[in-house]
């Protein structure tokens, strides 16, 4: 009975790789929570720049608004930050909605801003 030696190798060398996926699924799953981290750091600093710069460029319109109105934007966007923060770096949100619930209150809360912004344009006599 000879032994196909080339068989042998093969069925090492997918063993392996099998057993090389199996002890690094861990650190793989690390490394894409903290990437995961990372982008939603970066996120929520893109937004923070992004309304920090749309303030600086319309500060007269920010006056125009009535008191509430600029209240209740501070109140949607930190919403929307405290949404988007919640679901990745907690798990109490998605507990109690699911994601799509979660892209939802997004979703309405950035609504609400906008319609604020475009209100505030309009020309009324």
């Amino acid at each position: 009975m000879r032994v196909n030696w080339v068989g042998v190798r093969n069925l090492i060398i997918i063993a392996g790789i099998a057993g090389l996926a199996l002890v690094a699924q861990e650190l793989f799953a690390d490394v894409a929570n903290s990437l995961n981290q990372i982008i939603l750091v970066l996120f929520i600093a893109a937004i923070a720049v992004f309304a920090y710069n749309y303030f600086r460029q319309n500060q007269l319109a920010w006056l125009v608004l009535k008191t509430w109105q600029r209240w209740l934007i501070i109140v949607c966007g930190a919403g929307i930050a405290v949404l988007v923060i919640s679901s990745a770096w907690t798990s109490e949100v998605p507990d109690r909605l699911t994601w799509l619930g979660v892209v939802a209150l997004i979703g309405v809360l950035a609504l609400i801003i906008v319609w604020i912004i475009r209100e505030s344009r309009r020309f009324r006599m």
